[in-house]
């Protein structure tokens, strides 16, 4: 009798997690209750859903993205500058999902447009250049501390738009599944901040507004998204 009870509390469950889809199988749904966790272009994160009805779904995640790093380049001149640079992207974003091919079959059945947004705490990076080497003037060497150094900062941070696509609930087993989300952030034009020391100092005056014209093209953060979850 305990043995039968439990059976049909399994069943049950299995069914709850199940609905017939429109070529008359029995499968699972576009949207369920999930926690994840995501990986991509965006860096690591974690991420939360519930459905709002059978064709809409509401998910909600954060990301972070550090990366530091350093590079030796000569900046077409004879003399090598090091660069330490560091970028850092920390987002938490709102998402609505919608599914519009709900007589579709099993694979386009879990297919959705997404539309949303999210606020960057962090969204840029910046970098500081100085001489790898000491500069001689004759017989004379002056350290590249006392020529000069270059710091730029570049922020995009702020509320910022998204729209995309991608497959949500592809079922790995039990309530465990993926998901695969496309899109971009439109993230606009950023402030763009540069300062330099001694011998540079008049260099933000010609590279600043060149760097701020090239970083114009620059309005669209693509993501690309992989997510780990498990329904409950």
């Amino acid at each position: 009798m305990i043995l039968t009870g439990c059976g049909l509390l399994t069943s049950t469950a299995t069914f709850a997690q199940q609905e017939w889809l429109p070529d008359g199988n029995l499968g699972h749904p576009a949207f369920q209750k999930l926690v994840g966790i995501t990986v991509g272009t965006q860096g690591v994160g974690a991420e939360v859903g519930t459905p709002l009805s059978n064709r809409f779904n509401l998910r909600l995640s954060t990301s972070l993205l550090p990366y530091k790093g350093d590079l030796v380049k000569s900046f077409n001149s004879s003399s090598k500058y090091n660069t330490d640079f560091k970028v850092e992207f920390m987002n938490f974003s709102g998402f609505i999902d919608w599914q519009p091919f709900p007589n579709a079959g099993a694979l386009f059945h879990k297919f959705a447009l997404t539309v949303g947004g999210a606020y960057f705490f962090k969204a840029g990076g910046n970098a500081t250049v100085m001489l790898n080497e000491p500069y001689y003037v004759g017989d004379i060497a002056f350290t590249p501390e006392e020529v000069g150094v270059i710091n730029t900062t570049v922020d995009w941070k702020g509320w910022v738009p998204y729209a995309g696509l991608g497959w949500q609930n592809l079922v790995i087993a039990g309530g465990f599944n993926m998901g695969v989300n496309l899109g971009a952030y439109y993230i606009g034009d950023p402030e763009v901040k540069m300062t330099a020391t001694n011998w540079l100092s008049s260099n933000p005056e010609v590279n600043e507004p060149i760097l701020r014209r090239n970083l114009k093209d620059y309005k669209w953060l693509p993501k690309l998204e992989i997510k780990f979850a498990y329904n409950y």
